[in-house]
């Protein structure tokens, strides 16, 4: 068990210039939690290849930070998103990670009832509310968005701005999927944490955040060259989990990919031309990547749930998912809370 003044949370952020300025209302409504130092902290990975000194920036990000427990790393070598999340997880030495956007706030009792949940529900990735910057809007989970509501969790694929959970169970499963270079991570990271037998979910009750949509570089908004970063993300998944044909299992991951992915992608009307000019361009990548996605796919063929992409869950599958994981999440509760962690609720 871990002594008492050990910090059980890694708060971790991953940031760019362009973005500096939403750090300045996210760390204000860290230092408005009053979170319990010793409970905590806070890693600020600058994911960017900047011509200033390092030293300048680390300055005045901590300036920004002044009160919280702040550390500051740069991912200069491969700034994509990809690349900066393998430096966040590398980086984490506590037990539990809260992996936070830098374009949102917080609000509520979080690390409380997150660290309630993961007691009580053999876990993998736990998310929380999110509303349309300063309404009352509900922006993620979306509402039409297939869900199984069971032990007061939201059971879905938690698409990123704040995903908790256990440091090593993340390492045990794979980590991050490297070729997710800008665009899916947490969605693959998601489907591979189910197919493993860890569920993925919202807790409902765990307080909130708030998403400023303005901020620049988004992979879905408004990042240039988002078009290819989208397909190579839809490749990869159809390859890499057995998806290349539409079957019954694979029907709600081809329906999503024409209805939505590509639509948001390139436009309301797919131009031919503009999407086979896509595929090109990926083409010289793909053979790259091909031996690495091989290996994969066979590795992805041993999970013990074969769920397609984009499964539609069933009440049966969480509760199948469920069993298995308690039978696997102990060590990482006892990493947390010592014994098997469950809550004596």
């Amino acid at each position: 068990m871990l002594r008492r003044r050990t910090p059980l949370w890694t708060i971790s952020v991953l940031t760019i210039p362009q973005r500096e300025a939403y750090l300045v209302p996210l760390l204000e409504s860290l230092r408005a939690l009053r979170l319990r130092r010793s409970r905590w902290e806070l890693c600020l990975v600058y994911n960017w290849d900047t011509d200033e000194e390092p030293w300048a920036v680390e300055r005045r990000l901590r300036k920004l930070g002044k009160g919280l427990p702040l550390s500051v790393h740069f991912n200069t070598r491969h700034p994509s998103i990809i690349g900066g999340r393998m430096q966040q997880l590398a980086l984490c030495k506590t037990p539990l990670v809260c992996f936070i956007d830098d374009d949102l706030t917080l609000h509520g009792d979080l690390l409380d009832v997150l660290e309630a949940r993961f007691r009580e529900v053999p876990m993998g990735i736990l998310g929380v509310p999110s509303l349309v910057e300063d309404t009352n809007r509900l922006f993620k989970p979306r509402r039409a968005t297939p869900h199984v509501n069971a032990h007061g969790i939201r059971f879905m694929t938690v698409q990123g701005m704040l995903i908790a959970g256990y440091r090593r169970l993340f390492q045990d499963v794979g980590g991050f999927n490297p070729r997710r270079t800008f665009w899916g991570e947490w969605t693959e990271l998601n489907l591979r944490m189910w197919r493993s037998g860890f569920a993925t979910g919202y807790a409902m009750d765990a307080g909130y955040l708030r998403h400023w949509h303005d901020a620049p570089e988004s992979p879905t908004r408004n990042k240039a060259g988002r078009q290819d970063h989208v397909l190579w993300g839809l490749l990869c998944t159809a390859l890499e989990y057995d998806a290349i044909a539409v079957r019954p299992d694979t029907e709600t991951f081809w329906k999503l990919v024409e209805q939505r992915y590509l639509t948001y992608s390139f436009g309301e009307a797919v131009a031919p031309a503009d999407l086979l000019g896509a595929v090109l361009r990926l083409v010289p990548r793909l053979a790259v990547e091909w031996p690495h996605i091989a290996e994969f796919r066979e590795m992805a063929r041993r999970h013990p749930f074969q769920f397609a992409p984009f499964h539609d869950l069933t009440e049966g599958d969480v509760e199948k998912v469920l069993a298995y994981g308690e039978e696997h999440v102990a060590r990482y509760r006892r990493a947390v809370w010592g014994s098997d962690g469950r809550s004596k609720r």
